[in-house]
C-alpha cells in the first residue's frame, strides 16, 4: 500500500519541488496541496497518512491549528532554524517530525516512512543542532524531576529517539529484544509525564535533559 502524503505549502516553487520528488518514489501518493486555512477540511476529505507543513503556510503563532491537524493525522513539519523553538512547541503538541528546510531530500524520504510505519518522533542532526541551542524553558519543577529519574539505559533510548531511530533500530542499537525497547520508551513516557515520543524528545531539549545527557556520556568515556 502506498504512503498517502497531502502537502500544506504556500509557495508554488516548494511545493513543485515535493511534488517532483515524492513522485520518484513508488511507495508514495502525492493527493495534492493545501494552504494553512484549507488544511483541516483537505485532511478530512482526502484522510492523507501523513501531511508536510512547510512553514509559514502555518506560521509561528498556529499551535492550535497544528494541534487541530495532528489530532487527524500524523504532521510532519518543516521549519526554519531561527524557528526551531516553535518547533518544539509543536512537538508538545502532537507534530510528529520536525525538519529543518536545509535538510537532504533522504532525510524528508526517511521521515516520511518512518513516520507513516507508527514511529512517533523523526528528528534528523540538521534539526537537532537547530534544537540544542535553545534556552530552557523553566518547564514545572515536576516534569524536570521526572526527566531526571530517567535510567542510564532510558537515556540511552531517548538520544536514539532523538535520532529518529524506529523500534527496530534501537533495538539493533543496543543490542535487546523489541519488546524490551517498547518497554523502555513506555517507562520514559510514564516518567516524563508525555503520550508520545516527540513529547519526549521536546521536553528533553527544553529542561536540558539532553545535554546533560551528553555531558554525562563524555564523562564517562573520559572516565574509561
Amino acid at each position: 500500500m502506498k504512503i498517502r502524503v497531502l502537502v500544506c505549502c504556500d509557495e508554488s516553487i516548494m511545493s513543485a519541488a515535493m511534488r517532483a520528488l515524492l513522485d520518484q518514489q513508488p511507495d508514495f501518493e502525492v493527493l495534492g496541496f493545501t494552504t494553512g486555512r484549507e488544511s483541516a477540511a483537505a485532511v478530512a476529505e482526502l484522510t492523507p497518512h501523513v501531511m508536510i507543513v512547510v512553514a509559514p503556510a502555518l506560521g509561528l503563532d498556529d499551535s492550535r491549528e497544528l494541534a487541530e491537524l495532528a489530532a487527524l493525522t500524523k504532521i510532519v513539519l518543516i521549519a526554519k532554524a531561527e524557528s526551531a523553538h516553535r518547533s518544539v512547541e509543536a512537538l508538545c503538541v502532537g507534530v510528529r517530525a520536525v525538519l529543518a528546510p536545509d535538510s537532504s531530500a533522504d532525510d524528508l524520504i526517511h521521515v516520511l516512512r518512518t513516520v507513516s510505519a507508527g514511529a512517533s518522533m523523526v528528528m534528523p542532526a540538521a534539526a537537532r543542532r537547530s534544537l540544542q541551542g535553545l534556552p530552557q524553558q523553566g518547564r514545572s519543577y515536576g516534569t524536570g524531576r521526572r526527566a531526571a529519574d530517567l535510567t542510564p539505559r532510558e537515556s540511552e533510548v531517548i538520544v536514539l529517539l532523538a535520532q529518529g531511530k524506529s523500534n527496530a533500530e534501537v533495538a539493533e542499537k543496543l543490542s535487546v529484544s523489541l519488546a524490551t525497547v517498547r518497554s523502555h520508551v513506555h517507562h520514559v513516557l510514564r516518567k516524563m509525564g508525555v503520550s508520545t515520543r516527540a513529547q519526549a524528545v521536546a521536553i528533553a531539549y527544553e529542561t536540558g535533559l539532553m545535554a546533560a545527557i551528553g555531558r554525562t556520556a563524555e564523562f564517562r568515556g573520559q572516565e574509561g
